[in-house]
């Protein structure tokens, strides 16, 4: 059962939830700076720090460009390496990952949530010293999967499969939910990691601060007197082994053990097995036959056959005159039943009323007792601890824009992810085709961070005074800020574009300048004449010759006859 304190922090997440209604434009993001959003220049940048781990490493963008200080969040990649496991750690702002590449499993502790994935009672035989052992649900992660992580949630992430596990992460430091300031921090519950983000942030040296998890701050008899368990316990709790060292991502031997429901492809395998070791059965049950079918040994089968067809005819038999002697035995039960009713109608009349109103008493009080146990746990359970945390981003089937031959768009927002309105973040996946274009469009009302996964390709972006501040070429691993309302232009090369973009509003709404449903489709004829000097017929080349929605190709002149197998 859980902790009633739990139940307690859950219930105030429940309410958070339903009154997280109010979106992001009721809660503004405010900088900490006036006029630190006035950007001359935008860089496509690379990661500014990388750190080394036993089994990967973390790279870092300087949240302290001024970029990333607009938009108010900063972006970590980690590649976690075969059997590397990620330690156990929270922060005190939404996270949002995206999963670049490969597959692993990632577990979360939700406070007042039960351990619903428990260890079979026997696998614990041969080992009596040992308590069954349950944990929260773990999900299984994979490329192209968007992961929402609430703030204060510990979580670790492990890879067991045999490439690297790359998530790129966005830390949304200025989010309402942070009552911390904007400096990036992590606190791990184990281990002895290097601090991330910690240069140029903290006026400090990489590597002079030291660093231990949340268990070394406490007095070691106070955790013993917590804990009840022995001194050595808790020494590896608060300074962990030398040979894991300043380790983030730690590499497990063997791999680990974990208690999950298996994958469809596992499933496949073992059902494979089986059909095989039956197939294998038969051939072996045949060839044995035809070496063994002896003429005694044949006529000793159709005996064994017809006697089985003699025994259930006569089992039809029995049954037929079973039913007529139970229909007799019934009737006779009936009568005497009816003649007993009689007699004892009166006399069982107010016994039947006493009995009556006891059941009914008895129904009330657990009605009332199972509302009260819905409250403190099946309510919270369906609220809290079942919340879907990802979705599958960038599934081709999940397209909400398509141009078969410019590209497609989805979106993963607040509607189709309700935990994200919780988090006030959203995200959206971009595949350009070959010289594919995303039309110029601007975020009515969210800051937009985008990280290109494959490929390259070639972005402008406009600034609120018509300046260029950025016009280059952007390929994988760079990350570009585009602010609110400033317009931004992609159009893919050769080898196609796709990326990911993380945006700071859980309903974040695009508006876009030219094309069909456009700025400039919806100006009157007359309006865009005067403002632009130009004649009726330059107005209608204008609103009508770019007749394609936000995704276009350079020849708009797409044949009517073309279809794409799919």
């Amino acid at each position: 059962m859980a902790n009633p304190n739990s139940y307690c922090f859950s219930l105030l997440s429940v309410l958070l939830l339903f009154t997280s209604a109010c979106s992001a434009r009721q809660l503004p993001r405010q900088p900490s700076e006036l006029y630190e959003c006035q950007l001359d220049t935008i860089h496509a940048r690379e990661p500014d720090n990388r750190y080394d781990s036993e089994a990967g490493f973390t790279e870092t963008w300087d949240s302290t460009r001024p970029d990333l200080r607009c938009a108010g969040v900063s972006v970590l990649k980690r590649t976690i390496n075969p059997n590397g496991l990620n330690l156990p750690s929270y922060v005190a702002y939404p996270e949002l990952h995206f999963v670049e590449q490969g597959m692993g499993v990632l577990g979360m502790a939700i406070p007042g949530c039960a351990e619903t994935y428990e260890e079979p009672q026997w696998e614990r035989r041969g080992r009596p010293q040992l308590q069954q052992d349950r944990h929260q649900k773990v999900r299984y992660v994979k490329q192209g999967d968007l992961i929402a992580i609430p703030p204060g949630v510990p979580y670790w992430t492990y890879n067991y499969g045999n490439t690297p596990l790359v998530i790129v992460s966005l830390l949304d430091t200025s989010n309402k939910l942070n009552q911390l300031d904007q400096v990036p921090r992590r606190f791990y519950l184990g281990g002895n990691p290097e601090v991330e983000h910690s240069v140029k942030q903290s006026g400090r040296k990489h590597g002079d601060e030291d660093t231990n998890n949340m268990f070394s701050g406490f007095d070691s008899r106070f955790l013993g007197e917590v804990l009840k368990v022995k001194e050595s316990i808790i020494r590896k709790l608060q300074s962990p082994e030398d040979g894991q060292g300043k380790h983030q991502i730690i590499h497990v031997k063997g791999g680990l053990s974990l208690i999950r429901p298996p994958l469809e492809p596992e499933i496949r395998s073992e059902e494979e097995k089986t059909r095989r070791k039956r197939e294998e059965k038969v051939v072996e049950e045949e060839e044995e036959e035809v070496v063994e079918d002896e003429p005694g040994k044949r006529e000793h089968r159709e005996w064994r056959k017809e006697t089985r067809k003699q025994k259930e005819g006569e089992s039809e038999g029995e049954g037929e005159e079973a039913e007529v002697v139970k229909e007799k035995e019934t009737k006779t039960k009936e009568h005497r039943r009816h003649h007993g009713e009689r007699e004892s109608s009166r006399h069982g009349e107010r016994r039947q009323e006493e009995e009556e109103e006891d059941v009914k008493e008895e129904k009330q009080t657990r009605t009332t007792t199972k509302e009260r146990e819905g409250q403190k746990g099946n309510f919270l359970e369906e609220t809290v601890c079942t919340l879907k945390l990802h979705e599958d981003l960038a599934g081709s089937s999940q397209a909400d824009v398509f141009n078969p031959r410019a590209g497609r768009i989805t979106s993963v927002n607040s509607l189709t992810l309700p935990v994200l309105k919780l988090l006030h973040l959203s995200a959206q996946w971009v595949k350009l085709y070959k010289d594919g274009i995303f039309m110029p469009h601007w975020n009515m009302n969210a800051n937009s961070v985008m990280y290109v996964t494959r490929g390259r390709g070639k972005v402008q972006v406009v600034n609120s005074e018509g300046k260029s501040v950025f016009n280059g070429e952007v390929r994988r691993g760079k990350l570009l800020v585009v602010p609110q309302n400033f317009a931004v232009a992609e159009q893919a090369g050769n080898e196609g574009l796709e990326y990911v973009v993380f945006k700071t509003n859980d309903r974040a709404e695009m508006n876009t300048l030219v094309g069909r449903d456009s700025a400039i489709s919806a100006t009157p004829a007359e309006v865009l004449g005067h403002v632009f000097g130009l004649s009726p017929q330059e107005v209608n080349e204008l609103k009508n010759n770019r007749n394609e929605g936000v995704l276009a190709t350079p020849d708009s002149r797409i044949q009517d006859d073309f279809i794409e197998m799919v």
